[in-house]
Parts: C-alpha cells; sequence; structure tokens
C-alpha cells in the first residue's frame, strides 16, 4: 500500500468515526436537575376525634335531581401563609403523601414520577373508604358512570392568577385495580410550591351523606 492510499484510508476512517460520534450525541439525554415533590410537614390529622363521614351511593344525586340542599360556601379562608389559603368549599391542604379528604370519607394515598418543571409526571392514587377500609368502586348508576376519581387540579396558592396548562385539568384517569388510578402526565410549567386536588365522585351533588369529596395534597415543583 503506498503511502497516498494509506492516506486516504486513514482520512475515511476519521470521517466515519466523527458520524458515529454525532449519531449517538443525538439521542435523548435521561432527565436531570432536582426532582420535587410531596411536601414534608405535619400529619394529617384532622379527622382525628371527629365522625367517620358517610359515603352512600344512594345519596349521588346528579345535578337535575338536586333540591337545594347543598350547603357548600364559597370564598377564600383567610390564611396568613399565602400557602395555606384555599377555597371555603374544600379543605385544608395536606403535607405529605397521604391523608383523610376533607369530609372524613376516604383515606388517600399518592405517588408519583419524578417532579421536575416542564417534564410530564404521572401520579399514582389509591383511595378507600376510611369506615370499611373497602376501594372506591363504580356507583352502579347509568347516569353517574364515571371513574371514583373523577377530576385532578393543579394550582399555586401564592400565585392564583397562574393556570396549569388547560390538558393537565382534564388530564386522563386509568383505573389499575380496585381503588387504584394512574393520572396524567400533568406538567408543572413553573417553579413553586403547588398543590393538586383529587375530586371523588365529582358528578354526585356535595351534602353530608353523599360520595362527593375532595383531598389535596402539597407538591413542590423545583
Amino acid at each position: 500500500m503506498n503511502l497516498r492510499t494509506q492516506s486516504v484510508l486513514l482520512a475515511m476512517i476519521a470521517v466515519l468515526s466523527g458520524a458515529s460520534c454525532s449519531s449517538s450525541s443525538d439521542e435523548p439525554s435521561p432527565a436531570t436537575g432536582p426532582v420535587g415533590g410531596a411536601v414534608k410537614g405535619p400529619t394529617d390529622d384532622h379527622c382525628q376525634g371527629q365522625p367517620v363521614g358517610e359515603s352512600d351511593p344512594a345519596a349521588c344525586r346528579v345535578p337535575e335531581e338536586d333540591t337545594g340542599d347543598d350547603t357548600g360556601e364559597g370564598g377564600a379562608s383567610g390564611a396568613t401563609d399565602c400557602n395555606l389559603t384555599h377555597d371555603a368549599d374544600y379543605g385544608e391542604t395536606l403535607y405529605n403523601s397521604s391523608g383523610d379528604d376533607d369530609d372524613c370519607k376516604y383515606v388517600v394515598s399518592w405517588t408519583s414520577t419524578p417532579v421536575r418543571k416542564g417534564q410530564g409526571v404521572t401520579f399514582t392514587v389509591t383511595a378507600s373508604s376510611k369506615a370499611t377500609g373497602e376501594p372506591l368502586v363504580h356507583i352502579p348508576d347509568q347516569s353517574t358512570g364515571a371513574l371514583p376519581l373523577s377530576r385532578v387540579e393543579p394550582y399555586i396558592p401564592c400565585d392564583p392568577t397562574h393556570f396549569a396548562p388547560g390538558d393537565d385539568f382534564n388530564a386522563k384517569i386509568t383505573q389499575t385495580s380496585p381503588g387504584v388510578f394512574t393520572v396524567g402526565p400533568i406538567i408543572f410549567d413553573k417553579s413553586a410550591r403547588w398543590a393538586i386536588r383529587f375530586h371523588f365522585y365529582e358528578s354526585c351533588l356535595d351534602s353530608e351523606t353523599s360520595p362527593h369529596g375532595h383531598a389535596a395534597f402539597f407538591v413542590d415543583v423545583p
């Protein structure tokens, strides 16, 4: 092999090696950066000493059956810490990743994929009856055929004018086993302390014995 031929071969090898390196760099890199999640705080005890809330499927009334006895009152609570501010129609937002709903009817817990700003997060929610320990199930009524976990609501308590991307309020909910649901993906588009409220049996009008309920938890997004 003469010197000229050897030089040409070496040049071709260098070009091929560069192409190989560049193709590997085009592959998506794994997600990096700080990870948020549940906010550590006092263990939920708002139902301690309170009677367990009733959840009677027969008490589920859809709006056209409303008799006007829904006693919910609107308006924000007067908290000094904006993170603790919440609509008076709902109970306080909870720390950690488990607690009771605002009417003491259900025990709710959640886990999630890594929480990072701008990246889809999938929640796994588990809910059971506080009275019986049984998982939440469909109410056998064609007019209220939605999943027990009806909707999720991500929001920033200290920035009420900032709303999550619209699709996140309609995040897909899938029941994977009795009382266990996956939700998402949800995108948190701002670094902040968020809250996420889980709505149960939302198609039933709220009352003392209705299955309707809610539970909200803090989520830190770095």
